[in-house]
């Protein structure tokens, strides 16, 4: 009797602490479960934010193209670089939204997914930035040379002042692009390190 009061309680002892490890197990799948929820919201919080500056990006050159088109009428300029101006303008920012284009709401189902197409972004967003750049050096060569012969009109001390605004200006574009640019590539690798921190603990 008292052997199988023992074997009772044995097995009552087991039966507890396999539920124990139950609960145990239960608890760590569902703080797995939030993690990766928090984990999801934030490189989604972050794609929404590189998809308003693109979103911004755009607005601005809609607002461009009327500007150089007034240009043409009022300064002089050629419609072939007017044109090459509004078609590059537009694709620079067409190339942005193809690059980062992501649905949002389904990034984080496969957070490994995820990851390699984020890097994939970053390496086209260099890509294309590297072909930006040149054409951009294209651009303002002759966009240059036109507003000098436009303006050499006037006196060479006004065509080279002319020629001294374009670079001014040619830097502080480039330098608000590269901060775009870096800012984007940022959100990129903070995204993909939050991924590699969670797959990395699980």
């Amino acid at each position: 009797m008292e052997t199988q009061n023992n074997n009772l309680n044995n097995d009552l002892e087991l039966e507890d602490l396999r539920a124990q490890i139950n609960d145990l197990k239960n608890k760590v799948n569902q703080q797995g479960r939030l993690n990766e929820n928090l984990v999801k919201k934030a490189i989604q919080s972050k794609m929404r934010g590189v998809h308003n500056i693109i979103f911004i990006l755009g607005i601005l050159v809609i607002l461009c193209i009327p500007f150089y088109i007034m240009m043409k009428y009022q300064v002089g300029l050629s419609w072939p670089l007017i044109i090459f101006t509004i078609v590059f303008l537009l694709a620079s920012v067409t190339s942005d939204f193809f690059i980062n284009r992501m649905d949002v709401s389904h990034m984080g189902d496969d957070l490994v997914e995820t990851a390699n197409k984020l890097l994939k972004m970053k390496k086209n967003r260099v890509i294309a930035q590297r072909i930006g750049i040149g054409v951009a050096i294209i651009w303002l060569v002759w966009f240059g040379y036109e507003y000098f012969m436009l303006n050499s009109a006037y006196g060479l001390d006004v065509a080279w002042g002319s020629i001294a605004g374009i670079i001014v200006g040619a830097v502080i574009g480039g330098l608000i692009g590269l901060r775009i640019f870096n800012k984007m590539q940022r959100s990129n690798d903070e995204m993909i390190d939050q991924i590699n921190e969670f797959v990395g603990k699980h």
